[in-house]
């Protein structure tokens, strides 16, 4: 059995990654497959298959094999190594493109640790993460220096070198002299159950934390999203990337597709007019999609441009009814479209639905962890009945959060049981069914109202793009969405509202219509931003 696996059989791209591991051991003259780094796995198979194509930069349409970066990936990494930069953090705020693969994967060679930000990120957001993580290095692009540089100036720690990627001569000067002969180049030695990795959380309420990410939960991580293929290598052709860095999806994919040996398409602008260009062209047959942009593309894509997927996976949040009705029209009848659930805290998926799953499901949890559902007095309840869940895994759960033991210790209990914070119940099948956020509840007239119950009941009158439900002095109130061309009434929200759920939960706050809600960089309903701009809308004073 796979030394991942806490319960059951292992799956076939578990045994095809045993396989891996095993091949690596013949060469290390090592016996215990979970003293592995995924740093060895990556590379041993990119090293491997040198002629297959690693990506193609959806923007210009090159395609880079696996080769040509680790040729770029391989002297950087003997560069870090020389300047001692073994186990120090680098901070890498970078858009999706050949350069971003080549720098992530030399990072990681080297024994760095990689915080990895959003491309896009404020100066408020870049501060609070320099002064929290103290990179040694920054890796950037041009776009971004300045702010950076600022950043760095006005931090109260030491200068710190930035690297400027898309400057070849500068970028170029860091590692000049370094060989990229990759039959002489060993992976650096680390600690596979040190820190490898540093993603922020969401940040859905206040400033995100860093959550810290180990080699042996990624290890155990590569084969989730294939846990229901069953050929290997390359049981997908070209999966769609366009989650940005700071998205645990995003490393899922960075770590995961060189190992079974897939075709990454990624962007460095991933617009839906892009997007779409991107999709006619290059013909994707997997994609992991955001409720936000599954939306979008729902409303801009005709079928015939989705004709080449074969696999589409929604994550991130609970998408709406409508949402993923509307995509299933635009799909071929064959695709398998599913709605998967993960954490950044497990270092990944939880559940990925088969094909048989109804897409209303999550599916069953992956056999890397142990659960339970327990109710709010900590209780373990049975089928069929609402609890949050609970997980325990020696090697999937997170190693806490950087310079914060607190948080850590509010998520995971004393006995290393994971609170994920999400409802759930689980039929006779296994299956599992969301029914809400925990976090997100508030009291009315001394009830416990769930904003995510009452926007799933909006999200199926017609008309409804998206929705956001939150507390008022009055009582729940919803921001509304509406899809373009469709007039969707207030009194068609209330009636629908007032005939699915009890009395307590009706929308005395009201209900205004805009034309967009606040997200976060990961895709999710900002919360508080939502809160703030339905009450302002309606006259509220917070």
């Amino acid at each position: 059995m796979s030394h991942a696996v806490r319960r059951g059989r292992s799956t076939p791209a578990q045994l095809y990654l045993d396989g891996v591991l095993e091949s690596i051991l013949e060469v290390k003259k090592e016996m215990d497959r979970s003293k592995i780094s995924v740093a060895e796995v990556i590379f041993y198979c990119m090293n491997r298959y040198r002629s297959n194509v690693f990506l193609i930069n959806g923007l210009t349409n090159e395609s880079f094999t696996n080769e040509q970066i680790l040729k770029m990936s391989v002297p950087l990494a003997r560069a870090l190594i020389a300047r001692g930069m073994k186990e120090k953090t680098a901070m890498l705020i970078l858009r999706n493109h050949e350069l971003m693969a080549a720098v992530y994967y030399g990072v990681i060679f080297a024994g760095v640790i990689p915080f990895m930000i959003d491309p896009n990120c404020t100066i408020y957001e870049l501060s609070h993460f320099m002064d929290l993580i103290c990179p040694s290095i920054v890796f950037c692009e041009q776009n971004r220096e300045a702010n950076v540089t600022k950043t760095v100036n006005d931090s109260n720690n030491d200068k710190r070198n930035i690297i400027v990627v898309d400057d070849g001569t500068r970028f170029q000067q860091f590692f000049a002299g370094f060989s990229d002969n990759l039959d002489t180049f060993r992976i650096i030695g680390v600690d596979v159950n040190s820190t490898v990795i540093m993603l922020p959380t969401s940040g859905s309420t206040g400033l995100p934390k860093a959550a810290m990410l180990s080699n042996t939960g990624l290890v155990a991580q590569l084969p989730t999203l294939w846990a229901y293929h069953t050929q290997f290598p390359r049981p997908t052709n070209i999966a769609m990337l366009i989650s940005t860095a700071q998205w645990m999806t995003h490393t899922n994919l960075m770590t995961t597709c060189p190992v079974y040996q897939i075709t990454l398409l990624m962007t460095p602008t991933p617009t839906i007019d892009s997007v779409l260009k991107m999709i006619r062209r290059n013909k994707p047959t997997w994609a992991l999609l955001g409720p936000a942009f599954a939306n979008s593309l729902s409303t801009a894509a005709a079928s015939e441009d989705l004709a080449s997927f074969q696999t589409v996976l929604i994550t991130g949040s609970q998408p709406g009814p409508n949402t993923m009705k509307a995509l299933k029209e635009k799909l071929s009848k064959r695709v398998h479209l599913c709605n998967g659930y993960g954490m950044t805290e497990t270092h990944g998926f939880i559940s990925i639905p088969d094909q048989k799953t109804p897409f209303e499901s999550t599916g069953m949890i992956a056999n890397i962890f142990n659960f339970q559902f327990q109710d709010e007095n900590g209780k373990e309840v049975g089928v069929n009945e609402n609890g949050e869940l609970m997980l325990r895994s020696k090697l999937c759960i997170l190693k806490g959060y950087y310079k914060n033991v607190k948080a850590y210790k509010e998520c995971v209990t004393d006995d290393n049981w994971l609170k994920t914070g999400d409802v759930f119940y689980q039929n006779e099948d296994g299956l599992m069914f969301f029914v809400e956020r925990k976090k997100f509840w508030f009291k009315y007239s001394n009830y416990h109202i769930s904003p995510e119950e009452l926007e799933a009941v909006i999200g199926t009158v017609p008309g409804v793009q998206e929705c956001a439900v939150c507390e008022t002095p009055n009582g729940p109130a919803a921001g509304v969405v509406r899809r373009p061309d469709c007039n969707t009434t207030e009194q068609e929200i209330h009636s629908i509202v007032n005939s699915t759920l009890s009395d307590c939960k009706r929308l005395r706050g009201g209900v205004v219509f805009v034309t967009s809600l606040p997200h976060t960089h990961s895709g999710k309903l900002h919360r508080a931003d939502c809160r703030h701009l339905i009450n302002k809308l309606l006259g509220n004073q917070l």
